[in-house]
């Protein structure tokens, strides 16, 4: 049985995706892979189909326990680096994965001074860090919640 997570590496991050239940009538999600909730991560895929150019569709079965929440693996908070006042948002696993950085938990992260993003990974890099001070609030991040 293939799981939709399999197929991440396969796709480029912008592509369109289309996520349906096994009967093709109900949409659980449509938007770029990169955006797609972890939740679905482990969903079984029944079938998919590339009708046209960058767009994906898939009809996925549901697991046993799939809660359709992931809402306490969210975590937000700040921390003061050298004066600069960052705060940020993660999603961080119980345990590591392929797709949290350097295979660790957090598996998204938003990092933001001054209402700028300076740090933002989404199971890949959008934005390393801008600056050494953004740098070092991320190897905090990293050495204190990754691992």
């Amino acid at each position: 049985m293939i799981r939709l997570k399999q197929f991440y590496p396969l796709l480029r991050r912008s592509a369109v995706v289309t996520l349906k239940d096994h009967t093709g009538t109900t949409v659980f999600f449509e938007g770029m892979v990169r955006d797609i909730p972890d939740r679905f991560d482990g969903c079984a895929v029944e079938e998919f189909q590339v009708p046209c150019g960058e767009n994906v569709m898939f009809r996925i079965m549901q697991e046993p326990g799939f809660t359709g929440t992931d809402k306490g693996l969210w975590h937000e908070g700040s921390l003061r680096v050298n004066g600069s006042h960052f705060h940020y948002w993660m999603k961080q696993y119980p345990e590591g994965s392929e797709f949290g950085i350097d295979s660790g938990r957090i598996s998204k992260l938003m990092i933001k001074r001054d209402g700028e993003i300076v740090c933002n990974y989404d199971r890949g890099w959008d934005v390393k860090p801008t600056d050494p001070d953004a740098q070092l609030a991320l190897d905090i991040l990293l050495h204190t919640e990754n691992y």
